[in-house]
C-alpha cells in the first residue's frame, strides 16, 4: 500500500511539474525559442548580403546563375546576374573586394534561415521585445548551395563578415514572434 501511495505521489508531482513548464513556455525567451522561430518559417530579407565559397562562385557561373566575374574597378570584381540568379532570389551582381574574405551577394526575398548559433540575447527599446544576435544563413533549393549560405551582419554601418545578425522579437499573446531583422 506504501509503495502504491508513493508511486501515486510520485506522479502526481512528476505531472504537476510538466504542467507548471507547459504554462511558462509563452513567456519564456531564450536561445532555444529564438532558433525554433528564425528556423520555422520563411524571413524577408530586402538587400542582405550572403557570403560565397569561391567554389559556389564558379558552380554559379557553370549553372548559369551569373556570368564569369570580370573586374570593373580596380577594387571590385562581379559577375553580372542572369534571371536564373534572380529567381533563386539574388538581388544584385554577385562581388569580390579586398575588404572581404570570400565573394558576397545580395538577396531579396522569403528564405529559409538555418541558424548556426546565438551569440547574445539582450531588451529591446520597448518593453516586451528582445533583441537577438545569432550566426544565420539562408538555405536555397539548388546543387550550387548546399550549405546555407552565412548572412553578414552589420556593424559600424557597414557589412561585415564576422558580425552577428541582429533579429528583433516580439512578445504577444501567442507568444513570442520574429518582428524583424535589424541594422
Amino acid at each position: 500500500m506504501a509503495t502504491m501511495t508513493h508511486r501515486w505521489l510520485l506522479s502526481t508531482i512528476f505531472g504537476l511539474c510538466l504542467a507548471s513548464l507547459a504554462c511558462g513556455s509563452k513567456d519564456q525567451f531564450d536561445e532555444g525559442v529564438a532558433k525554433d522561430i528564425l528556423e520555422a518559417n520563411a524571413v524577408n530579407l530586402d538587400g542582405e548580403q550572403v557570403t560565397l565559397t569561391p567554389m559556389q562562385l564558379d558552380c554559379g557561373v557553370q549553372s548559369e546563375l551569373w556570368e564569369a566575374p570580370a573586374q570593373v574597378s580596380q577594387d571590385r570584381t562581379t559577375a553580372r546576374l542572369t534571371s536564373k540568379g534572380r529567381d533563386l532570389n539574388f538581388g544584385d551582381n554577385p562581388a569580390i573586394e579586398p575588404k572581404f574574405h570570400q565573394p558576397y551577394a545580395q538577396v531579396r526575398g522569403a528564405f529559409s534561415l538555418e541558424v548556426g548559433g546565438v551569440s547574445g540575447i539582450r531588451d529591446g527599446e520597448t518593453d516586451g521585445t528582445k533583441l537577438v544576435d545569432v550566426k544565420a544563413g539562408i538555405k536555397l533549393q539548388h546543387a550550387c548551395f548546399p550549405n546555407a549560405l552565412p548572412i553578414m551582419g552589420v556593424k559600424h554601418g557597414e557589412f561585415r563578415e564576422d558580425a552577428p545578425v541582429s533579429f528583433l522579437f516580439r512578445k504577444s499573446d501567442d507568444g513570442w514572434r520574429l518582428d524583424k531583422l535589424v541594422h
